[in-house]
């Protein structure tokens, strides 16, 4: 039974493609920077049919928007690992809905989704195994969030390249 598949890079794939596949109740998908014509019907297929997924990488999918995001925190309970980098329509709300649907999240890459703010990181830091979260890149965020996250005792991995260095700057002036 086929249970992994990485089509990353694969540009010309179909949101059919990706349901056919989806129907093979996958635990792991790569569909990393496949984005040119994939769209929510392909995303909303995989939290439909996969209960069993753990691992999903949709980084640089542009086109992906809240609602196929919400139907993967509203179906794949059991994912650990996720990659929306790059996705830029995905707001607050979408990581909300993982964040409470999806509780053993262990890696989060939300690096470049230029709408999330404090909001999102604030959920996210609720998660009781986060080991692993890539921000780089989200310029709305705050101190707020690196106050929300210094309660995370179980992160090992926090990449905020480019997100904070306005605030560092600020921290080193005084």
């Amino acid at each position: 039974m086929l249970t992994s598949v990485n089509v990353s890079g694969c540009r010309n794939l179909t949101d059919e493609a990706i349901k056919a596949i989806a129907s093979c109740s996958l635990r792991s998908l790569n569909v990393a920077y496949c984005g040119k014509l994939l769209t929510d019907e392909s995303i909303k297929a995989v939290g439909t049919n996969c209960p069993s997924l753990t691992s999903l990488n949709a980084a640089d999918c542009k086109f992906l928007t809240d609602k196929s995001i919400k139907a993967i925190g509203s179906g794949c309970s059991t994912l650990t690992s996720l990659d929306v980098s790059r996705c830029k329509n995905l707001t607050d709300e979408s990581i909300k809905a993982i964040v409470a649907g999806c509780p053993s999240l262990t890696s989060l890459n939300i690096r470049n989704c230029e709408k999330l703010t404090d909001e999102a990181v604030t959920a996210v830091a609720t998660l009781p195994q986060l080991s692993a979260l890539r921000i780089f890149g989200c310029r709305k965020l705050t101190d707020e969030s690196i106050k929300a996250l210094a309660g995370c005792p179980t992160l090992i991995t926090l990449d905020t390249t480019k997100t904070f260095r306005q605030i560092f700057k600020a921290c080193r002036s005084e």
